[in-house]
C-alpha cells in the first residue's frame, strides 16, 4: 500500500508543472484574447457606431502616446486619441471600417482594416467632393492595464488622395 501511495504522489508530482504551464498558458491566452477585444470595441463600437466619445476611456490610457502623430498640434492622452477622431469625422462622418486581420500577444494588438467614407471636409488641401473613397491601414497598439497606451498607424493617404484627386469616381 505504501508503494502504491508513493508511486501515485510520483505521478501527481510529474504532472503538476503541466498543470502550472497550463494556468500559465490559459492566463496567456485570456491576455491575448482581450487585446483583441480591445481593438474591436474601439474600431466596431467606436468608429463604426459613431460612438468614439463613449468608449475613448475605455480603451486608452490617460497617457496615451500617438508614435506617429498625423497631426503636429495633436495631444497627448485620451484628449489626443479625441483630437484624431474629431479630425477624421469632420472630413468623413460616414467613416466605416472592416478588420481584415488581428493579431495579438500579451502586450500589443495590431490590426489591418479596410474602410470607406465619404469626403466631406478639407484633406490634405482638397475641399470637400463629395467623393467615396476606399482605403486600408495596419494599426498597432501597445496595451498597458487593458488599455491602449501607445499607437502606431500606417494609413493608405496618398491612395485616398489619389481618389480625391481623380477624374473618375
Amino acid at each position: 500500500m505504501k508503494n502504491l501511495l508513493l508511486t501515485l504522489g510520483c505521478i501527481a508530482l510529474a504532472f503538476l508543472p503541466a498543470c502550472t504551464n497550463n494556468s500559465k498558458e490559459m492566463e496567456r491566452q485570456s491576455k491575448i484574447e482581450a487585446n483583441k477585444a480591445l481593438a474591436k470595441k474601439w474600431i466596431l463600437e467606436g468608429w463604426n457606431q459613431n460612438r468614439n466619445r463613449e468608449v475613448v476611456a475605455d480603451v486608452f490610457a490617460q497617457n496615451w502616446v500617438d508614435g506617429n502623430p498625423t497631426f503636429p498640434d495633436q495631444p497627448k492622452g485620451i484628449e489626443g486619441a479625441m483630437y484624431y477622431v474629431e479630425v477624421y469625422r469632420k472630413v468623413f462622418p460616414d467613416i466605416q471600417f472592416a478588420l481584415t486581420h488581428i493579431i495579438a500577444e500579451e502586450d500589443i494588438v495590431t490590426f489591418r482594416f479596410t474602410a470607406e467614407a465619404t469626403h466631406k471636409g478639407d484633406f490634405m488641401g482638397i475641399p470637400p467632393t463629395g467623393k467615396r473613397v476606399k482605403f486600408s491601414g495596419i494599426v498597432i497598439h501597445r496595451i498597458e492595464n487593458g488599455r491602449f497606451a501607445e499607437s502606431w498607424n500606417e494609413i493608405d493617404l496618398l491612395g485616398v488622395r489619389q481618389q480625391l484627386t481623380s477624374s473618375e469616381n
